[in-house]
């Protein structure tokens, strides 16, 4: 969630209340997952990062760290609060919660026999720093978390096999999925069948942000009352959560303006499309939208690429301007996939051109249709939704487009 939603602004305390005697509470700094500078790891032995951004200044039972946002270098891209203990799992403790702001998360339930636990995460995101609750680790201590994040250890003689390496990102989407199995179970064959598609094309061990472009011209009213824009809302979830350590998708709505209308979830996904209480308008421009989620794209960092799933079921009324952003967009790290809904007489023949479009650094677009009404299964969805997806990402990389 957004922090500047928990009542705290650039400065802030992270408390920790940890009842296990010698638990070790620490705060990684890190660069696009990695401990890339020693400094910004602080706890018992380092209280301070160098320019004091984080700072532990209670110890004990109540641990409190002081987090100064603003005056982090640009390079922190995250931050994680961590406990840890050398022979003891975490779960032991009586007690164990964290305190940002008016939230309050109780980490003891989902432990198990853990000794190095990752409590939440903050992190940059393009409306601003957002927290995380986290609540998963790996047996081992201080020095196997280290490790983990890409830190150096002293080895003492004798000193025993490291931990072995945990894939953080497998670690989290088993965090999700037993979080749909308890609070959303309807969704849990989904995001299987988006997982089976996702390995059909190699891309299992894929990150991507998510973002759902929906139409809001009149002619999409039967799509919005009949529920097949819920239907897509919680596709588009699925394969978040398995391709964004989040699991969130970022949702926006365009006919003539553009519209960003916040954060999809496991925790808002019931009902998301009715509370947005669409207006419907009486046009369709994409280039508005488009320019929104590039920008948005470029706030957040480029250091994971989005998949942008468009969904319309009519051609743009502004093309020119069109083929002039996805030309441009070409050099991002952004994979524009496009769904046409045909009912009636469409003509997507522009979106058929723009899959194809030349001039670009690399193919950044794929096009499909589904007829209206929506009957389409899911395993076929997914097919079409991730086809090309593959292709791009090589191309990407190899047009050095892509940082990951």
């Amino acid at each position: 969630m957004p922090l500047s939603t928990l009542g705290v602004g650039q400065r802030l305390s992270v408390d920790i209340h940890c009842t296990l005697d010698g638990a070790d509470l620490t705060a990684f700094g890190l660069q696009d997952g990695k401990l890339a500078d020693d400094r910004y790891m602080v706890f018992f032995n380092q209280p301070r990062s160098p320019e004091g951004a984080l700072e532990l200044v209670k110890q004990g039972v109540d641990t409190s760290f002081n987090v100064d946002l603003a005056a982090l270098p640009t390079c922190i891209t995250e931050i994680y609060f961590t406990a840890t203990h050398d022979t003891q799992p975490i779960g032991g403790a009586g007690a164990l919660s964290v305190k940002v702001g008016d939230a309050t998360f109780d980490v003891k339930p989902h432990l198990k026999a853990e000794k190095a636990v990752m409590l939440i995460r903050l992190y940059r995101h393009a409306d601003g720093w957002r927290l995380a609750t986290v609540a998963q680790g790996f047996n081992g201590g201080l020095d196997a978390l280290v490790r983990h994040f890409g830190g150096e250890v002293a080895e003492a003689e004798a000193a025993p096999a490291p931990a072995p390496t945990v894939n953080l990102h497998k670690e989290r989407q088993r965090v999700l999925l037993e979080k749909a199995e308890r609070e959303q179970p309807q969704l849990v064959s989904l995001i299987k069948t988006a997982s089976v598609s996702l390995e059909k094309r190699g891309l299992a061990d894929a990150r991507y942000r998510v973002k759902l472009v929906l139409d809001i011209s009149g002619s999409m009213q039967n799509e919005y009352r009949s529920g097949a824009v819920q239907a897509l809302a919680e596709r588009a979830l699925a394969l978040a959560a398995r391709l964004d350590d989040d699991g969130e998708v970022e949702v926006y709505l365009f006919g003539i303006q553009a519209h960003r209308s916040g954060t999809l979830s496991l925790d808002n996904v019931a009902g998301f499309v009715d509370r947005l209480k669409v207006k419907l308008e009486g046009g369709t421009h994409y280039s508005p939208v488009m320019k929104m989620v590039r920008e948005d794209a470029e706030k957040e960092g480029h250091e994971l690429p989005c998949l942008v799933l468009f969904i319309t079921d009519g051609g743009t009324s502004n093309p020119a301007i069109v083929v002039r952003q996805m030309t441009a967009a070409a050099a991002e790290p952004i994979f524009w996939k496009f769904m046409g809904i045909e009912g009636g007489r469409v003509n997507f023949d522009f979106l058929e051109k723009l899959d194809d479009l030349p001039g670009r650094v690399v193919d950044n677009a794929d096009f499909f249709r589904v007829p209206a009404p929506i009957k389409i299964g899911d395993a076929e969805l997914f097919d079409l939704l991730l086809n090309e997806l593959d292709g791009w990402q090589r191309d990407a990389k190899a047009a050095g487009i892509l940082r990951v």
